[in-house]
């Protein structure tokens, strides 16, 4: 009774208008990619009050980025860039013999290649990301490719959730995608969610073109047709190959190979659609919406306290800086920049979806992840979870690049071979395409551009053995500073992963050898595994040297993944959140415990739906209630009858506390009973968001939630955290939420 005394007196001698929960959001998500974006959207409609921080700008509607075509051009653009610098083993002497290593010259500009110049910086093995609404999925090639079931069944079995069961996500997939290339009610489709997706049909084939010789020796090289006369594949059936649907339901999809058509995150158009679209539509559908979108905004700390001392520290409010280029790892940063710092509540739930390399970053600088390597920074302790940056995975990259005897033809457009090789033991295994280009990884300023003669066979290795063993770990305590990231690729047992890339590699020269003399194209100059000269070595074991050596990956996961709470390298649970606190989820590619298929785009938007289900479900349940009042600045949760009210930090109160409280209510006790006396005659026409004044509980700036039958709060003008238990909460505003919002508790 003293506690409310003393701060009910203290906030009135005060003059303090501060309203419960004023300046924050019921939920804030970071990061705008295929798992933020498209979540924040999802809350947002469902009536919550939603910040979303995004570090780029918004450049959806630029030409570069709607046609998917220039994906090359526009993941090298610098207004989007962010150009992180991996390692791909801990042995130095092989990193040196990566052929595209990148250093930074003492001009300041890069070099790559085997031979820098005296006094440059090795930098390490290029892997640019993308700050902009929509994420990476701005400026990748956009393809769309369910993972294997077995994918999505592994999550299931570790966490005991059966809602992961492929079953269960193929529904999610259905009710997100907005499919632009099958007949409307195809199975296994959605034809009225927001993704959009799309395909070639075909039109480009034609008699005579290089580019329908090419696609017919790979139908009849990787038996597509099952064709057993001998005859040549026909036109049209060429055309219903590249017609296949690759994210079909069949029993058997995940073993079926050969030719397939290449599905996009496209619309009806063939343009770009990405989480931005669906956030800009959204906002054209209701302009209302409660959705608050901030730029060039990075996070660079979030705030812990804990609530009661039986419940893990949560996440209270956030801390960032605002300002274009503020991450060191976009090419535009000025280090002499100064920039706004902003601050926000976290009124309900805080949301991650930075990435798989962002996210960690974000987690350990705020106190979660491996106590040793955050001691080691000196950075507070607030969970020590050992797997916050480790299980980093990604697949194996390689290809073929020749130069053909003359240039290329009418080439086609975009289509998929899907292999399965000897390493498999159940699903196919690579994922392959042709292109009249080489492509060979990434540098600044790629791809190398070798002429309109160029053949090249680009190939991913799904489901990889020896990945999943990098780490991502902080080079310091800045969080404007690149981490430090460590793919460790092949380590381990990873001879059948080099055997599944062999073959992809020998079924490339085949497809290319088997062209007929009659295209013209004949005789081909390869250039890589392999080479044209006669003293090349293309024996087995030095293209899987070659493999190893330049293998090269764009789709990083895993690095706070979701498994079996009791597992101490788990960072999740099967609902996203984090353990070993509160109110914290994570939402992006970095959740999944092994790699998803051959890209990664779809089961992250994926992910984004089912995160926003589970997290609405959680708000709508019986366990914590949330009603939203004017901007959804008011929390409410079930009143725990018969619950001891008192905080971690009641009970620390020590005695001088006590007295400093009796010295305030000594020292206030005149001037409160004007003060009481002037708010009573003014509370019934005074109004505060809506809120009738006698309403609202007053509190000193600081933190300030209601839990049921108390509310905590930390006075920052003092440094005083307390509680303060109310037990003259009226039983019949508990029957109604709306009453209970507004009405809340009378303290006076």
């Amino acid at each position: 009774m003293l506690e409310l005394i003393a701060i009910s007196l203290l906030t009135l001698a005060l003059g303090v208008n501060y309203a419960a929960s004023q300046g924050s959001f019921e939920y804030i998500v970071v990061g705008s990619g295929p798992g933020g974006g498209p979540l924040a959207v999802e809350l947002a409609k469902a009536g919550h009050s939603v910040l979303l921080l995004e570090a780029g700008s918004d450049l959806s509607e630029d030409p570069l980025y709607r046609d998917v075509g220039k994906f090359t051009e526009a993941s090298n653009d610098p207004r989007t860039r962010w150009d992180f610098f991996v390692k791909h083993s801990d042995d130095p002497e092989r990193e040196l013999k990566y052929k595209h290593m990148t250093w930074r010259t003492t001009n300041g500009s890069f070099y790559v290649g085997l031979d820098p110049p005296e006094g440059a910086e090795q930098l390490g093995i290029y892997y640019p990301r993308a700050a902009t609404l929509g994420g990476c999925a701005l400026h990748n090639a956009a393809v769309l490719h369910l993972p294997s079931d077995e994918n999505w069944d592994y999550i299931a079995d570790i966490t005991g959730d059966e809602s992961w069961r492929a079953s269960e996500m193929r529904k999610i997939f259905e009710e997100i995608e907005n499919c632009h290339y099958l007949e409307n009610g195809t199975s296994g489709h959605g034809f009225s969610g927001w993704l959009d997706s799309n395909q070639d049909n075909g039109s480009w084939l034609g008699n005579g073109t290089d580019g329908t010789a090419l696609l017919r020796m790979i139908a009849e090289s990787s038996g597509s047709l099952g064709n057993t006369t001998g005859s040549a594949a026909t036109n049209a059936e060429l055309k219903s190959l590249i017609n296949r649907d690759i994210n079909g339901p069949e029993p058997n999809r995940d073993q079926l190979t050969g030719v397939f058509g290449l599905a996009t995150h496209t619309d009806a158009a063939g343009r770009r659609f990405s989480s931005a679209n669906y956030i800009k539509r959204a906002f054209e559908e209701n302009p209302d919406l409660p959705l608050k979108i901030e730029f060039s905004a990075f996070l660079t700390k979030i705030d812990f306290d804990q609530l009661r001392d039986f419940e893990p520290p949560a996440a209270m409010s956030i801390n960032y800086v605002i300002g274009p280029s503020a991450y060191k790892a976009d090419p535009r940063h000025d280090p002499n920049q100064n920039y706004t710092e902003g601050f926000h509540w976290v009124a309900k739930e805080l949301i991650i979806a930075g990435g798989a390399f962002n996210t960690p970053q974000i987690l350990k600088t705020s106190g979660i992840g491996p106590a040793d390597e955050l001691e080691k920074h000196n950075i507070s302790v607030v969970a020590d979870l050992p797997g916050v940056g480790a299980n980093l995975g990604d697949n194996y990259e390689g290809g073929v690049v020749s130069l053909a005897a003359k240039p290329f033809k009418d080439f086609g457009r975009s289509y998929v071979v899907q292999l399965k090789t000897s390493a498999s033991e159940k699903n196919r295994d690579i994922f392959l395409w042709p292109l009249n280009a080489a492509f060979e990884g990434f540098w600044p300023g790629y791809p190398d551009n070798l002429g309109p003669k160029t053949l090249g066979f680009s190939f991913v290795h799904m489901d990889p053995r020896s990945s999943s063993k990098g780490t991502v770990t902080l080079r310091s305590p800045d969080p404007l500073e690149p981490p430090e990231i460590n793919f460790r690729f092949f380590e381990g047992d990873s001879d059948k992963d080099l055997q599944a890339m062999l073959e992809a590699v020998k079924f490339a020269q085949k497809v290319r050898n088997q062209l007929p003399e009659s295209s013209g194209l004949t005789p081909f100059d390869e250039l890589h595994p392999c080479t044209g000269e006669a003293d090349s070595d293309c024996t087995d074991e030095a293209i899987k040297e070659y493999l190893k050596l330049q293998a090269y990956s764009h789709h990083a996961s895993g690095t706070c993944s979701i498994g079996n709470v009791s597992d101490p390298m788990t960072v999740l649970d099967s609902k996203f959140r984090v353990k070993g606190v509160a109110r914290l989820r994570v939402v992006d590619a970095s959740v999944f415990p092994r790699p998803p298929g051959a890209f990664p785009v779809l089961p992250t938007f994926m992910v984004s739906k089912k995160a926003a289900k589970v997290i609405l479900e959680d708000a709508r349940g019986a366990g914590v209630h949330w009603t939203r009042i004017s901007k959804a600045y008011e929390i409410k949760r079930p009143v725990m009858q018969g619950m001891d009210c008192a905080s971690m930090s009641s009970r620390l109160a020590t005695g001088l506390i006590i007295i400093v409280f009796l010295c305030i209510f000594l020292v206030f006790v005149s001037a409160c009973s004007a003060a009481v006396s002037q708010y009573r005659s003014v509370r019934r026409t005074r109004t505060l968001d809506g809120i009738p004044l006698d309403h609202a509980i007053f509190l000193a700036p600081g933190y300030h939630r209601y839990f049921g039958d108390r509310i905590w709060t930390k006075l920052e003008s003092f440094g005083v955290c307390m509680s303060i238990g109310f037990t003259d909460i009226r039983p019949e505003l508990m029957a109604d939420e709306c009453s209970f919002a507004t009405e809340v508790f009378k303290i006076i």
